[in-house]
Protein backbone atom coordinates (compact mmCIF):
# COMPACT_ATOMS: atom_id res chain seq x y z
CA UNK A 1 0.00 0.00 0.00
CA UNK A 2 1.97 2.97 -1.30
CA UNK A 3 1.98 6.38 0.35
CA UNK A 4 1.10 9.57 -1.44
CA UNK A 5 3.05 12.85 -1.11
CA UNK A 6 2.71 14.74 2.16
CA UNK A 7 0.39 17.73 2.23
CA UNK A 8 2.19 21.07 2.23
CA UNK A 9 0.21 22.65 5.06
CA UNK A 10 1.27 21.83 8.62
CA UNK A 11 -1.44 21.67 11.23
CA UNK A 12 -1.57 21.01 14.94
CA UNK A 13 -4.58 20.32 17.13
CA UNK A 14 -5.53 20.01 20.75
CA UNK A 15 -8.75 19.52 22.64
CA UNK A 16 -8.91 23.29 22.85
CA UNK A 17 -8.33 24.82 19.46
CA UNK A 18 -7.50 24.02 15.84
CA UNK A 19 -4.71 26.02 14.19
CA UNK A 20 -3.55 25.81 10.62
CA UNK A 21 0.03 27.02 10.39
CA UNK A 22 1.24 28.63 7.18
CA UNK A 23 3.84 31.30 6.62
CA UNK A 24 1.17 33.90 7.41
CA UNK A 25 -0.09 33.36 10.95
CA UNK A 26 -1.91 36.69 10.77
CA UNK A 27 -4.48 34.95 8.53
CA UNK A 28 -5.46 32.80 11.48
CA UNK A 29 -5.58 35.86 13.73
CA UNK A 30 -7.94 37.61 11.35
CA UNK A 31 -10.36 34.67 11.56
CA UNK A 32 -10.00 34.27 15.31
CA UNK A 33 -10.50 37.91 16.31
CA UNK A 34 -12.50 39.02 13.25
CA UNK A 35 -10.26 42.05 12.93
CA UNK A 36 -6.91 42.87 11.29
CA UNK A 37 -3.77 41.33 12.75
CA UNK A 38 -2.50 44.75 13.89
CA UNK A 39 -5.42 44.84 16.35
CA UNK A 40 -4.53 41.55 18.04
CA UNK A 41 -3.97 41.87 21.78
CA UNK A 42 -0.26 42.21 22.50
CA UNK A 43 -0.38 39.19 24.80
CA UNK A 44 -0.93 36.92 21.79
CA UNK A 45 2.14 35.83 19.91
CA UNK A 46 2.83 33.20 17.25
CA UNK A 47 5.84 30.94 17.29
CA UNK A 48 6.31 28.62 14.30
CA UNK A 49 6.50 25.68 14.31
CA UNK A 50 5.73 24.99 18.00
CA UNK A 51 2.88 27.49 18.09
CA UNK A 52 2.22 28.64 21.64
CA UNK A 53 -0.64 30.92 22.58
CA UNK A 54 -0.08 33.10 25.64
CA UNK A 55 -2.78 34.66 27.90
CA UNK A 56 -5.50 35.79 27.72
CA UNK A 57 -6.39 32.61 25.80
CA UNK A 58 -4.51 30.50 28.38
CA UNK A 59 -4.08 27.70 25.88
CA UNK A 60 -0.82 25.89 25.28
CA UNK A 61 -1.53 23.97 22.11
CA UNK A 62 1.32 21.52 22.30
CA UNK A 63 0.30 20.53 25.81
CA UNK A 64 -3.31 19.84 24.80
CA UNK A 65 -5.07 21.71 27.57
CA UNK A 66 -8.81 21.14 27.58
CA UNK A 67 -11.05 23.93 26.31
CA UNK A 68 -14.10 23.96 23.99
CA UNK A 69 -13.04 22.76 20.56
CA UNK A 70 -16.21 23.83 18.73
CA UNK A 71 -18.29 26.80 19.81
CA UNK A 72 -21.36 26.56 17.57
CA UNK A 73 -23.47 24.14 15.56
CA UNK A 74 -25.56 25.27 12.61
CA UNK A 75 -27.67 23.68 9.87
CA UNK A 76 -26.40 24.28 6.35
CA UNK A 77 -28.70 21.96 4.36
CA UNK A 78 -31.95 20.09 4.86
CA UNK A 79 -35.32 21.11 6.25
CA UNK A 80 -35.79 18.14 8.61
CA UNK A 81 -38.26 16.52 6.20
CA UNK A 82 -37.92 13.28 4.26
CA UNK A 83 -39.87 14.06 1.10
CA UNK A 84 -39.30 13.52 -2.61
CA UNK A 85 -35.92 14.60 -4.02
CA UNK A 86 -35.63 17.94 -5.77
CA UNK A 87 -33.60 18.85 -8.83
CA UNK A 88 -32.55 22.05 -7.10
CA UNK A 89 -33.57 24.37 -4.30
CA UNK A 90 -32.43 26.57 -1.43
CA UNK A 91 -30.25 24.40 0.79
CA UNK A 92 -31.99 24.96 4.13
CA UNK A 93 -35.52 24.62 2.73
CA UNK A 94 -34.92 21.58 0.50
CA UNK A 95 -35.39 18.02 1.72
CA UNK A 96 -32.15 16.06 2.07
CA UNK A 97 -33.42 12.70 3.23
CA UNK A 98 -30.94 10.83 5.41
CA UNK A 99 -27.69 12.59 4.46
CA UNK A 100 -24.73 10.29 4.97
CA UNK A 101 -21.39 11.10 3.32
CA UNK A 102 -20.23 14.70 2.79
CA UNK A 103 -17.10 15.90 1.00
CA UNK A 104 -15.74 19.28 -0.18
CA UNK A 105 -14.74 20.21 -3.71
CA UNK A 106 -11.82 22.46 -4.56
CA UNK A 107 -14.07 25.50 -5.17
CA UNK A 108 -15.67 25.22 -1.73
CA UNK A 109 -18.81 23.41 -2.86
CA UNK A 110 -19.97 20.39 -0.87
CA UNK A 111 -21.07 17.04 -2.25
CA UNK A 112 -23.71 15.21 -0.20
CA UNK A 113 -24.98 11.62 -0.44
CA UNK A 114 -28.71 11.30 0.28
CA UNK A 115 -29.28 7.71 1.37
CA UNK A 116 -33.09 7.71 1.16
CA UNK A 117 -33.27 9.72 -2.06
CA UNK A 118 -30.63 7.52 -3.75
CA UNK A 119 -29.01 10.66 -5.17
CA UNK A 120 -26.01 12.95 -4.80
CA UNK A 121 -26.40 16.70 -4.30
CA UNK A 122 -23.98 19.60 -4.67
CA UNK A 123 -24.26 22.54 -2.28
CA UNK A 124 -23.11 25.85 -3.74
CA UNK A 125 -21.74 27.92 -0.81
CA UNK A 126 -22.13 31.24 -2.60
CA UNK A 127 -25.83 30.93 -3.38
CA UNK A 128 -26.67 28.34 -0.68
CA UNK A 129 -28.37 26.23 -3.33
CA UNK A 130 -28.61 22.46 -3.68
CA UNK A 131 -28.39 20.90 -7.14
CA UNK A 132 -28.88 17.26 -8.08
CA UNK A 133 -25.73 15.92 -9.74
CA UNK A 134 -26.19 12.12 -9.76
CA UNK A 135 -29.06 9.66 -9.46
CA UNK A 136 -32.65 9.77 -10.70
CA UNK A 137 -34.24 9.09 -7.31
CA UNK A 138 -35.28 5.52 -8.11
CA UNK A 139 -33.86 2.68 -6.04
CA UNK A 140 -32.51 0.35 -8.70
CA UNK A 141 -29.39 -0.75 -10.56
CA UNK A 142 -28.94 1.09 -13.83
CA UNK A 143 -26.19 3.08 -15.47
CA UNK A 144 -23.54 2.32 -18.04
CA UNK A 145 -20.30 4.09 -18.81
CA UNK A 146 -21.04 7.33 -20.62
CA UNK A 147 -24.56 7.84 -19.27
CA UNK A 148 -25.60 11.19 -17.86
CA UNK A 149 -25.22 10.87 -14.07
CA UNK A 150 -28.74 12.17 -13.34
CA UNK A 151 -30.28 9.35 -15.42
CA UNK A 152 -28.71 6.43 -13.55
CA UNK A 153 -30.29 4.62 -10.60
CA UNK A 154 -28.49 3.97 -7.32
CA UNK A 155 -29.34 1.95 -4.24
CA UNK A 156 -28.66 3.64 -0.92
CA UNK A 157 -25.40 5.46 -1.68
CA UNK A 158 -23.51 5.88 1.57
CA UNK A 159 -20.35 7.87 0.92
CA UNK A 160 -18.58 9.98 -1.66
CA UNK A 161 -15.03 11.14 -2.27
CA UNK A 162 -13.61 13.83 -4.53
CA UNK A 163 -10.40 13.07 -6.39
CA UNK A 164 -7.61 15.57 -6.86
CA UNK A 165 -8.77 16.21 -10.43
CA UNK A 166 -12.40 16.73 -9.41
CA UNK A 167 -13.79 13.28 -10.18
CA UNK A 168 -16.60 12.41 -7.74
CA UNK A 169 -16.50 8.80 -6.52
CA UNK A 170 -19.70 7.26 -5.12
CA UNK A 171 -20.11 4.19 -2.92
CA UNK A 172 -23.33 2.80 -4.44
CA UNK A 173 -23.63 0.53 -1.43
CA UNK A 174 -26.50 -1.86 -2.06
CA UNK A 175 -25.60 -2.09 -5.74
CA UNK A 176 -22.24 -3.47 -4.60
CA UNK A 177 -20.28 -1.08 -6.78
CA UNK A 178 -18.33 2.16 -6.88
CA UNK A 179 -19.05 4.62 -9.65
CA UNK A 180 -17.92 8.11 -10.46
CA UNK A 181 -18.97 11.33 -12.11
CA UNK A 182 -16.02 12.06 -14.35
CA UNK A 183 -14.93 15.68 -14.15
CA UNK A 184 -13.56 15.89 -17.69
CA UNK A 185 -16.69 14.55 -19.41
CA UNK A 186 -19.45 15.05 -16.84
CA UNK A 187 -20.47 11.44 -17.47
CA UNK A 188 -21.01 8.33 -15.34
CA UNK A 189 -18.33 5.64 -15.16
CA UNK A 190 -18.13 2.35 -13.24
CA UNK A 191 -14.94 2.10 -11.17
CA UNK A 192 -15.37 -1.19 -9.29
CA UNK A 193 -17.94 -3.95 -8.88
CA UNK A 194 -20.29 -5.78 -11.22
CA UNK A 195 -23.49 -4.86 -9.38
CA UNK A 196 -23.83 -8.44 -8.12
CA UNK A 197 -23.12 -9.33 -4.50
CA UNK A 198 -20.26 -11.73 -3.89
CA UNK A 199 -16.54 -11.95 -3.47
CA UNK A 200 -14.30 -12.37 -6.49
CA UNK A 201 -11.81 -10.60 -8.68
CA UNK A 202 -8.75 -9.87 -6.57
CA UNK A 203 -5.76 -8.99 -8.75
CA UNK A 204 -8.12 -8.55 -11.70
CA UNK A 205 -9.77 -5.50 -13.29
CA UNK A 206 -11.89 -3.87 -10.59
CA UNK A 207 -14.94 -3.62 -12.87
CA UNK A 208 -15.00 -7.43 -13.01
CA UNK A 209 -14.72 -7.86 -9.24
CA UNK A 210 -17.60 -8.72 -6.93
CA UNK A 211 -18.18 -6.92 -3.65
CA UNK A 212 -20.83 -7.30 -0.98
CA UNK A 213 -22.11 -3.92 0.22
CA UNK A 214 -19.51 -1.27 -0.58
CA UNK A 215 -20.18 0.99 2.38
CA UNK A 216 -17.27 3.41 2.44
CA UNK A 217 -14.53 4.75 0.22
CA UNK A 218 -11.38 6.80 0.78
CA UNK A 219 -9.00 8.16 -1.83
CA UNK A 220 -5.34 9.13 -1.83
CA UNK A 221 -3.93 10.05 -5.22
CA UNK A 222 -4.39 7.08 -7.55
CA UNK A 223 -5.42 4.70 -4.74
CA UNK A 224 -9.08 4.13 -3.89
CA UNK A 225 -9.91 2.15 -0.75
CA UNK A 226 -13.26 0.36 -0.39
CA UNK A 227 -14.89 -0.99 2.78
CA UNK A 228 -16.36 -4.27 1.47
CA UNK A 229 -18.47 -4.77 4.57
CA UNK A 230 -20.13 -8.15 4.21
CA UNK A 231 -16.91 -9.64 2.86
CA UNK A 232 -15.17 -8.32 6.00
CA UNK A 233 -12.39 -6.86 3.88
CA UNK A 234 -10.80 -3.59 2.82
CA UNK A 235 -9.99 -3.56 -0.87
CA UNK A 236 -7.74 -1.25 -2.82
CA UNK A 237 -8.26 -0.13 -6.40
CA UNK A 238 -5.25 1.24 -8.26
CA UNK A 239 -6.91 3.85 -10.46
CA UNK A 240 -3.86 4.02 -12.73
CA UNK A 241 -4.15 0.32 -13.65
CA UNK A 242 -7.80 -0.34 -12.82
CA UNK A 243 -6.96 -3.43 -10.77
CA UNK A 244 -8.21 -4.44 -7.31
CA UNK A 245 -6.83 -6.45 -4.40
CA UNK A 246 -7.46 -7.01 -0.69
CA UNK A 247 -5.23 -5.15 1.77
CA UNK A 248 -7.00 -5.99 5.03
CA UNK A 249 -9.28 -8.76 6.22
CA UNK A 250 -9.28 -12.51 5.68
CA UNK A 251 -13.04 -12.84 5.17
CA UNK A 252 -13.82 -13.77 8.77
CA UNK A 253 -16.10 -11.65 10.95
CA UNK A 254 -14.19 -11.17 14.21
CA UNK A 255 -11.97 -8.66 15.97
CA UNK A 256 -8.45 -8.22 14.59
CA UNK A 257 -5.30 -8.62 16.65
CA UNK A 258 -3.24 -5.56 17.57
CA UNK A 259 -0.09 -5.29 15.41
CA UNK A 260 -1.13 -8.19 13.19
CA UNK A 261 -0.47 -8.21 9.46
CA UNK A 262 -3.58 -6.49 8.09
CA UNK A 263 -4.33 -8.88 5.25
CA UNK A 264 -4.31 -11.87 7.62
CA UNK A 265 -6.66 -10.39 10.23
CA UNK A 266 -10.44 -10.77 10.60
CA UNK A 267 -12.67 -7.68 10.64
CA UNK A 268 -16.02 -7.14 12.35
CA UNK A 269 -18.06 -4.84 10.15
CA UNK A 270 -15.60 -2.48 8.41
CA UNK A 271 -18.01 0.42 8.01
CA UNK A 272 -16.08 3.63 7.34
CA UNK A 273 -12.64 4.67 6.13
CA UNK A 274 -10.37 7.72 6.19
CA UNK A 275 -6.85 8.00 4.86
CA UNK A 276 -3.85 10.22 5.47
CA UNK A 277 -0.18 10.10 4.53
CA UNK A 278 0.75 7.37 7.01
CA UNK A 279 -2.42 5.47 7.91
CA UNK A 280 -5.70 4.07 6.71
CA UNK A 281 -8.27 4.56 9.49
CA UNK A 282 -11.10 2.07 9.94
CA UNK A 283 -14.32 2.12 11.96
CA UNK A 284 -15.70 -1.32 12.81
CA UNK A 285 -19.49 -1.14 13.12
CA UNK A 286 -20.10 -4.45 14.85
CA UNK A 287 -16.68 -4.25 16.46
CA UNK A 288 -17.52 -0.89 18.11
CA UNK A 289 -13.94 0.26 17.72
CA UNK A 290 -11.42 2.24 15.66
CA UNK A 291 -8.29 0.80 14.06
CA UNK A 292 -5.55 1.99 11.75
CA UNK A 293 -3.38 0.32 9.14
CA UNK A 294 0.17 1.61 9.09
CA UNK A 295 0.89 2.21 5.41
CA UNK A 296 4.60 1.67 5.99
CA UNK A 297 4.41 -1.88 7.35
CA UNK A 298 0.81 -2.91 6.50
CA UNK A 299 0.05 -3.89 10.09
CA UNK A 300 -3.17 -3.04 11.93
CA UNK A 301 -3.26 -1.24 15.27
CA UNK A 302 -6.01 -0.71 17.85
CA UNK A 303 -6.86 2.99 18.36
CA UNK A 304 -10.11 3.23 20.31
CA UNK A 305 -13.01 1.27 21.74
CA UNK A 306 -13.14 -1.86 23.86
CA UNK A 307 -15.36 -3.66 21.35
CA UNK A 308 -18.32 -3.62 23.74
CA UNK A 309 -21.43 -1.52 23.14
CA UNK A 310 -21.78 1.50 25.38
CA UNK A 311 -21.31 5.23 25.74
CA UNK A 312 -18.46 5.84 28.12
CA UNK A 313 -14.87 6.95 28.47
CA UNK A 314 -14.90 10.70 27.84
CA UNK A 315 -11.80 12.29 29.34
CA UNK A 316 -9.98 8.98 29.49
CA UNK A 317 -7.93 6.87 27.13
CA UNK A 318 -9.68 6.17 23.84
CA UNK A 319 -8.90 2.45 24.03
CA UNK A 320 -10.96 2.23 27.24
CA UNK A 321 -13.98 4.02 25.76
CA UNK A 322 -17.11 2.37 24.41
CA UNK A 323 -19.02 3.09 21.19
CA UNK A 324 -22.36 1.93 19.86
CA UNK A 325 -22.43 1.11 16.17
CA UNK A 326 -20.03 3.80 14.89
CA UNK A 327 -20.51 4.51 11.19
CA UNK A 328 -18.33 7.45 10.17
CA UNK A 329 -14.76 8.66 10.53
CA UNK A 330 -12.69 11.70 9.56
CA UNK A 331 -9.21 12.94 10.39
CA UNK A 332 -7.66 16.39 10.34
CA UNK A 333 -4.04 17.23 9.66
CA UNK A 334 -3.81 18.25 13.28
CA UNK A 335 -4.03 14.62 14.34
CA UNK A 336 -7.55 14.45 15.70
CA UNK A 337 -9.80 11.57 14.65
CA UNK A 338 -13.55 12.24 14.60
CA UNK A 339 -16.01 9.35 14.88
CA UNK A 340 -19.73 9.35 14.17
CA UNK A 341 -20.89 7.29 17.15
CA UNK A 342 -24.17 6.66 15.41
CA UNK A 343 -26.29 4.72 17.87
CA UNK A 344 -25.09 7.00 20.67
CA UNK A 345 -26.26 9.99 18.61
CA UNK A 346 -22.92 11.73 19.17
CA UNK A 347 -19.66 12.79 17.55
CA UNK A 348 -16.54 11.71 19.42
CA UNK A 349 -13.04 13.17 19.05
CA UNK A 350 -9.78 11.30 19.67
CA UNK A 351 -6.72 13.44 20.34
CA UNK A 352 -3.84 11.40 18.94
CA UNK A 353 -1.26 13.34 20.95
CA UNK A 354 -2.81 12.37 24.27
CA UNK A 355 -4.90 9.37 23.13
CA UNK A 356 -7.81 10.89 25.07
CA UNK A 357 -11.42 10.88 23.86
CA UNK A 358 -14.21 13.43 24.22
CA UNK A 359 -17.69 14.13 22.87
CA UNK A 360 -17.85 17.27 20.71
CA UNK A 361 -21.50 17.11 19.63
CA UNK A 362 -24.62 15.28 20.74
CA UNK A 363 -25.94 14.36 24.15
CA UNK A 364 -26.26 10.60 23.77
CA UNK A 365 -30.02 10.94 23.34
CA UNK A 366 -31.70 11.01 19.92
CA UNK A 367 -33.55 14.19 19.06
CA UNK A 368 -33.30 17.73 17.81
CA UNK A 369 -33.20 20.72 20.15
CA UNK A 370 -31.98 23.37 17.74
CA UNK A 371 -28.74 24.94 16.61
CA UNK A 372 -26.57 27.30 18.62
CA UNK A 373 -23.70 27.32 21.10
CA UNK A 374 -22.37 24.39 23.11
CA UNK A 375 -22.66 21.61 20.50
CA UNK A 376 -22.25 18.92 23.15
CA UNK A 377 -25.66 19.97 24.51
CA UNK A 378 -27.35 19.79 21.08
CA UNK A 379 -29.09 16.58 20.12
CA UNK A 380 -28.37 14.54 17.01
CA UNK A 381 -30.28 11.60 15.56
CA UNK A 382 -28.18 8.71 14.22
CA UNK A 383 -25.39 10.73 12.56
CA UNK A 384 -23.50 8.81 9.88
CA UNK A 385 -21.15 11.17 8.04
CA UNK A 386 -18.35 13.36 9.35
CA UNK A 387 -16.01 15.52 7.30
CA UNK A 388 -13.25 17.86 8.48
CA UNK A 389 -12.79 21.08 6.47
CA UNK A 390 -9.15 22.12 6.62
CA UNK A 391 -9.87 25.54 5.13
CA UNK A 392 -11.65 26.76 8.28
CA UNK A 393 -11.28 24.01 10.89
CA UNK A 394 -14.99 23.21 10.95
CA UNK A 395 -16.55 19.76 11.03
CA UNK A 396 -19.51 18.71 8.91
CA UNK A 397 -22.03 16.17 10.19
CA UNK A 398 -24.56 14.12 8.29
CA UNK A 399 -27.25 14.30 11.00
CA UNK A 400 -29.01 11.54 9.17
CA UNK A 401 -32.39 10.99 10.78
CA UNK A 402 -32.82 14.69 11.47
CA UNK A 403 -32.43 15.01 7.69
CA UNK A 404 -29.93 17.83 8.07
CA UNK A 405 -26.32 18.57 7.24
CA UNK A 406 -24.87 20.45 10.19
CA UNK A 407 -21.59 22.26 10.76
CA UNK A 408 -19.52 22.51 13.92
CA UNK A 409 -17.74 25.87 14.01
CA UNK A 410 -14.54 26.46 16.04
Amino acid sequence: MKKQPEASAREWSSQSLMLRVTNRPQDFANRLFQQPARAIPKQIRFIVPRCYFIAPLICLLSAGLCCAQFSQIQTIAGNSESTQPSVEGLAITTSVSNPFGIQPESDGSLVIASYDHHVIYRLDPKYQKLTLIAGNGFRALTGRDGDRPTTISMNQPHEIQVGSNGDIFIADTMNHRVGMVEKSTGRWKIVAGTGEAGFAGDNQPATQAKMNQAYSIAIDGHLLFVADLQNHRIREVDLSTGRIHTICGNGTKAMPSHEGLAVDQPLSGPRSLAVDRDNLWIVLREGNSVWRIDRHNNRIYHVAGTGEKGFSGDGGLAKDATFNGPKGIAIDFGRTVYVADTENHAIRAIDLQTNKISTVAGTGKAGYNGDGPEPATRQLRRPHGVCYLSRDGSLLIGDSENHRVRQLIP
